[in-house]
């Protein structure tokens, strides 16, 4: 009876000592394959769980493209008006600029007055105005330079220009597809309207176009006899001189007037003297009997 209980004993020992044996071995076996897997493997599947959306860079890395118009305004006096206007055209077209407008009148005092309207490629616009302030015998009276930022309008324009755009090609395709005369002419009326609004929005943004790439130098050179300075006794002696040529410029006026009226006070005091006469002459008449 032992005997048989110490046999049966024996087969459970053996039985679950087999038992753990298999389930270390299949433990064990399941840890090194997971061991063993490339690591590509998990990356692939840990990428594919990840949609595939792009995030925007943050502004403050990506650089904004601005649009800028750059003006500038500059009055000069010199003695010379030809050599200097020489002197400012040389210098913009050695900056590949153009020369918008131009004219020259002519005061009172026979002195020359030019105004130009110059055009400049934008970033040149600083560099040229210094160069124009530093040419030799010449005074600046003023200078000024101003920038205005166009970039959200330059972007609603170039976006609604797009969507006309889109807009008319849309009507082409229906267009196409027009059955009726009646749908035919309604789609080209709207057609029409959308080829106006283009070309109009086009011009819109061409100019601005250009405003942007070629910055604008309104330059005016007066020519004066002397050139004034520009400190306190400088203004004074040149307020002095003025104030003589004014004055001379009065008595010239004057003898011009008294030279013009001469002829007709002469004629004014000769009826006088004329009337005088004959009313003294008949005075001085004995009477008739």
């Amino acid at each position: 009876m032992n005997s048989h209980r110490y046999s049966f004993r024996l087969i459970v020992f053996l039985s679950l000592g087999l038992i753990l044996l298999i389930m270390s071995t299949g433990c064990s076996g399941s840890s090194k394959n997971e061991v063993a897997r490339p690591a590509s493997q998990t990356s692939v599947k840990s990428q594919a769980q990840v949609p595939s959306t792009v995030l925007p860079a943050p502004s403050g890395l990506v650089p904004e493209i601005r649009k800028i118009i750059e003006t500038a305004q500059v009055t000069l006096e010199t003695k010379d008006l030809p050599a200097t206007e020489k002197l400012a055209f040389d210098l913009l077209t050695k900056r590949k600029g153009i020369i918008g407008s131009s004219s020259v009148t002519l005061d009172g005092n026979g002195r020359r007055n030019g105004t130009y309207m110059l055009r400049i490629p934008s970033g040149q616009l600083q560099n040229y105005v210094n160069d124009i302030a530093e040419l030799q015998d010449v005074v600046v009276r003023q200078r000024s330079l101003s920038t205005q930022d166009v970039t959200e309008e330059y972007v609603d324009i170039d976006a609604r220009l797009k969507n006309m755009q889109l807009h008319e090609n849309r009507l082409r395709e229906i267009l196409t597809k027009a059955n009726t005369v009646d749908e035919i002419i309604k789609v080209e009326k709207e057609l029409a309207s959308v080829r106006t609004q283009i070309e109009s929005t086009t011009g819109r943004l061409k100019a601005m176009t250009g405003k942007i790439e070629m910055s604008t130098v309104q330059l005016r050179i007066s020519e004066v006899t002397v050139i004034s300075e520009t400190n306190f006794f400088g203004k004074l002696k040149s307020i002095i001189r003025d104030s003589w040529v004014a004055a001379g410029d009065v008595v010239l006026y004057l003898i011009a007037t008294v030279i013009v009226l001469s002829p007709l006070a002469i004629l004014v005091i000769s009826i006088w003297w004329w009337w005088k006469r004959r009313c003294k002459s008949k005075q001085v008449q004995p009477p008739k009997f």
